[in-house]
């Protein structure tokens, strides 16, 4: 296997890696709003201390978290790793799944149960 081989199924990779991280951060948002009630529609993204909605800056999948150190850019009040890992193992699992599935009719089917068994394992494991 050459390089020229390898680089599509990488290519394939970083798109899933991509997809991952943004699919990580809605289930971050489902796991977070499902229990309390709060639709997915409306309000807006706000941080829970200070109540100030998130713009466009502060909801980029992984690279936000890093930028503002895991911190709110407003109150400074700290989220906790639990937002970055998600999104972290969401994206792994994606660019591992993209890479060895693209072309395949699963590749949907398999990402969908990766996504929501995420959400439900991460709903269960912050129930009371």
């Amino acid at each position: 296997m050459t390089l020229l081989d390898v680089l599509p199924i990488l290519g394939h990779a970083a798109f899933g890696f991509l997809l991952g991280a943004i699919a990580g951060s809605f289930i971050n948002a489902l796991s977070y709003r499902l229990p309390r009630g709060i639709s997915m529609v409306h309000p807006r993204s706000s941080c829970p201390q200070c109540q100030h909605v998130l713009g466009a800056p502060d909801l980029v999948p992984i690279l936000s978290y890093l930028w503002h150190r895991g911190r709110c850019r407003y109150c400074r009040t700290p989220y906790g790793p639990r937002y970055l890992y998600i999104e972290l193992i969401m994206a792994g699992l994606s660019a591992f799944s993209f890479g060895l599935l693209w072309g395949n009719w699963f590749l949907l089917p398999v990402m969908a149960m990766i996504g929501t068994g995420l959400c439900r394992m991460v709903m269960r494991l912050e129930e009371p």
